[in-house]
């Protein structure tokens, strides 16, 4: 999946009175002490907004209790497809692991979602130092049940700056099964 060079907007840059920080965070269960430094909530549009959260560890991204409605309420406030909160590092290669909810569209949880691994595969690059191209995230872990997926984002470059991405994935069957009906 392609998709445009990212442009970034903190809470001052929402364009609502209705939602704030602190919105976001219960929509998620969480408080400020469970984030990552520097992973305040942050809208990322790369052609699609999702609203990124970085957490500290994995742990805390496993206990997120999600509020559907809150998270479909301020979804549609700034005209989004979704939450995207994500953890650092990943295990071996994997740069993060995620989660998605996106109630706005009928998504409880996703487990492989392209269009947020691009805009976070940017933030990573653009505000965590990570300097890969190839930035490897996983998504699916903590669902129930779990369905991990493995997403692939290339970065591309114009003069210094990400100016779009390629994003894709990996699957691997665990079951086959045929429905008559």
């Amino acid at each position: 999946m392609e998709q445009l060079a990212p442009a970034y907007f903190g809470e001052l840059e929402w364009g609502s009175d209705a939602v704030r920080e602190q919105d976001v965070l219960t929509a998620l269960g969480l408080t400020q002490d469970d984030l990552l430094p520097g992973g305040n909530p942050v809208v990322v549009d790369t052609g699609n907004r999702f609203l990124l959260v970085g957490v500290k560890d994995p742990h805390v991204l496993e206990r997120i209790a999600e509020d559907q409605d809150l998270i479909e309420a301020i979804s549609e406030d700034l005209d989004l497809i979704g939450f995207y909160p994500f953890a650092l590092p990943g295990e071996g290669e994997i740069t993060a692991t995620t989660r998605m909810f996106a109630p706005r569209y009928g998504i409880r949880e996703e487990a492989a979602t392209g269009m947020a691994a691009g805009p976070l595969a940017c933030l990573l690059h653009d505000r965590f130092g990570v300097s890969a191209s190839c930035i490897l995230i996983e998504q699916g872990r903590y669902m129930t049940p779990a369905s991990v997926s493995l997403l692939d984002v290339r970065l591309s470059f114009q003069k210094g700056a990400i100016s779009g991405l390629m994003a894709g994935g990996y699957g691997k069957v665990v079951r086959e099964q045929t429905v008559s009906y």
